[in-house]
């Protein structure tokens, strides 16, 4: 994976243009975000989900910092920033 970042609830991150929100954490198991105010997506640890196309997640990679961690890979390089 390219890029692993913290997360909690109510952390919003901007993708490449597309606003991730996290609604839920099951720690450290399980992860529930929406991508730009859409239905809920879960992911879990076993999971790698694509949530907008070419652009995949993943739960707990990375064991800085606990497990509330989601790590993106996307074939080229994406922009990322955290919301207020």
């Amino acid at each position: 994976m390219a890029l692993s970042i913290g997360v909690s609830v109510g952390s919003r991150i901007d993708i490449a243009g597309h606003l991730l929100q996290v609604t839920a954490l099951v720690q450290p198991r399980l992860i529930v975000v929406t991508v730009d105010g859409g239905d809920d997506v879960v992911i879990s640890d076993k999971d790698r989900k694509e949530i907008v196309p070419g652009l995949w997640v993943q739960v707990g990679i990375g064991q800085v910092g606990g497990c509330n961690r989601l790590a993106f890979e996307a074939p080229k390089t994406i922009n990322v920033s955290r919301q207020a």
